[in-house]
């Protein structure tokens, strides 16, 4: 038999006195994703790095060390790459020179061209010229006083050599003359613009305007690097002087 609950003196038996509400537990939050690994580079982005990195090492080696000396072994340990990697890209020593080439001289055009087909200012692309030359002279300078040697700035190629090896390799020559007439005709644009706009003289062809731009240009390089010492600010206002149209300059 069940006996009923006590009930202290004084009080009458009823129901239990409800006890503090309780919360509902609340839900776990959700646990935080971890960070996943960065997007893979694309295949093509990492062949072109690569690529790059071989160029870049090559362009030093042969700023240090000529054209001839570094052994495809020496580029591929200062790029951190393999021999497989650089077949990849390149298929011998000669057409990786071609490709050394054109990544020196590539920029190098673009950088005293740009805009001769667009600006169409046959004083701006003389000015550039100059301007590069000279940031190119000093590096030279400050390469030669910090450690004996080419007195090359890292990454330039030397243009008598680039001749030697067009002198060995049809491939390299071929690739060089395209790059200069590629030259003659952005500033030949230039040339036609400026006769156009009456800033250029125009009794001469712009053809022969820059084909002595261009050769001008070329020997000044050469002079450069054989440390003949020149003005290159006077020489650029001389260029400017017989190009520029002037009264008393028949028109064509």
């Amino acid at each position: 038999m069940t006996r009923p609950p006590r009930v202290a003196p004084g009080r009458r038996a009823g129901p239990a006195a409800p006890g503090p509400a309780r919360r509902p537990a609340s839900a776990p939050a959700p646990a935080a994703r971890p960070a996943g690994p960065p997007a893979p580079r694309s295949r093509e982005a990492a062949k072109e790095e690569t690529r790059e990195a071989l160029l870049l090492a090559g362009l030093a080696e042969f700023a240090e060390h000529g054209l001839d000396a570094p052994s495809l072994d020496a580029i591929c340990a200062r790029a951190g790459k393999t021999r497989g990697a650089f077949y990849v890209h390149f298929e011998d020593r000669e057409d990786f020179l071609v490709a050394a080439m054109e990544r020196v001289l590539g920029p190098f055009l673009d950088a005293v061209l740009a805009g001769a087909g667009a600006h169409h200012d046959l004083a701006a692309v003389v000015s550039r010229f100059v301007e590069v030359l000279g940031v190119l002279d000093g590096l030279a300078r400050e390469a030669s006083e910090k450690a004996r040697g080419s007195g090359r700035p890292p990454g330039l190629l030397q243009f008598q050599r680039l001749l030697e090896a067009c002198a060995r390799s049809p491939r390299v020559r071929e690739r060089l003359v395209l790059l200069v007439r590629e030259a003659l005709e952005r500033v030949v644009k230039a040339t036609e613009a400026g006769q156009g706009a009456r800033t250029v003289r125009a009794d001469v062809a712009p053809d022969v305007v820059a084909g002595i731009l261009v050769s001008l240009a070329l020997g000044v390089i050469t002079a450069q690097e054989l440390g003949v010492a020149l003005d290159l600010p006077r020489l650029r206002d001389g260029v400017l002087a017989l190009v520029a149209a002037g009264p008393g300059r028949p028109e064509r």
